[in-house]
């Protein structure tokens, strides 16, 4: 297939637009104006600017949108305008649309604050016969949020921290094994489908005792939100995520199955 990634340079698109084009599809990544170009072919766009979303869109057989959420506005345009191409959309969300507690690919949205609106994308995307693909929270090659905001608290305090209450629990998934997610699901996956990329539920205290050292520490809700804003409440909503319709369904099978295990090694 032909396919046009939407952030081919970040974090979890780099390894999504390498492993789709190592399964022998041919890559074209979106670029903003003026930025540096990944080693594929580009077209130029801006997910600031919506309108020109369309046009950059036409004529795939995949638009794979990896890219950060830009809020409200930005993001129901965005999606909006990529539907508009008629090229079929992989875009996606993540498991903070979802509520606390046990959930799985059919419970009902439930959304942080933080990601209020992704529902809304959600439901979009599927009603046009696209696909919604649900990462946990993300972790290897030194990215992240385990690397980028939790291992530099662990170096600045001289110890891990969690947020909040210990036991708090999260789905956690290695960017390698996500990477495969996307594959299988341009290759398989029904029109109109949700899927989860959750390798594991994981403690947040036990990954800071990790990343620690073996020791870790409550940072306080207030003065966490005080650096973090609203992002530091959302690590106290305690979720147990299944992915087991994804691998039953996908032969989705990850191969890092503990992120204690990669962060001690």
């Amino acid at each position: 297939m032909k396919i046009l990634i939407i952030g081919a340079t970040g974090y979890i698109g780099t390894r999504v637009a390498a492993a789709l084009a190592g399964a022998g599809h041919e890559v074209v990544a979106l670029t903003r104006p003026g930025a540096a170009n990944p080693p594929y072919a580009t077209v130029t766009a801006d997910l600031a600017d919506p309108a020109s979303l369309t046009g950059a869109a036409t004529g795939f057989d995949r638009v794979v949108h990896a890219g950060p959420p830009l809020g409200a506005e930005a993001d129901l345009a965005g999606v909006d305008a990529l539907l508009a191409a008629g090229s079929p959309v992989v875009y996606t969300t993540g498991a903070a649309v979802l509520g606390a507690g046990a959930v799985d690919e059919d419970s009902p949205p439930a959304p942080h604050p933080i990601a209020a609106w992704r529902p809304e994308v959600e439901r979009r995307v599927l009603a046009a016969g696209g696909w919604v693909i649900r990462p946990g929270l993300v972790y290897g090659h030194g990215g992240g949020l385990v690397h980028g905001l939790l291992a530099a608290k662990a170096a600045e305090r001289g110890g891990g921290v969690y947020i909040g209450e210990p036991g708090v629990r999260w789905p956690v998934v290695h960017v390698d094994d996500l990477s495969d997610l996307y594959v299988a699901v341009v290759r398989s996956a029904a029109p109109g489908t949700v899927w989860h990329g959750m390798a594991e539920t994981a403690r947040l205290d036990a990954i800071a005792r990790a990343l620690g050292g073996g020791r870790a520490s409550s940072w306080p809700v207030e003065e966490a939100k005080a650096e973090l804003g609203p992002l530091a409440d959302l690590f106290t909503r305690d979720q147990d995520v299944s992915a087991a319709k994804t691998r039953e369904l996908l032969g989705w099978t990850p191969r890092h199955t503990s992120v204690i295990a990669h962060l001690t090694a």
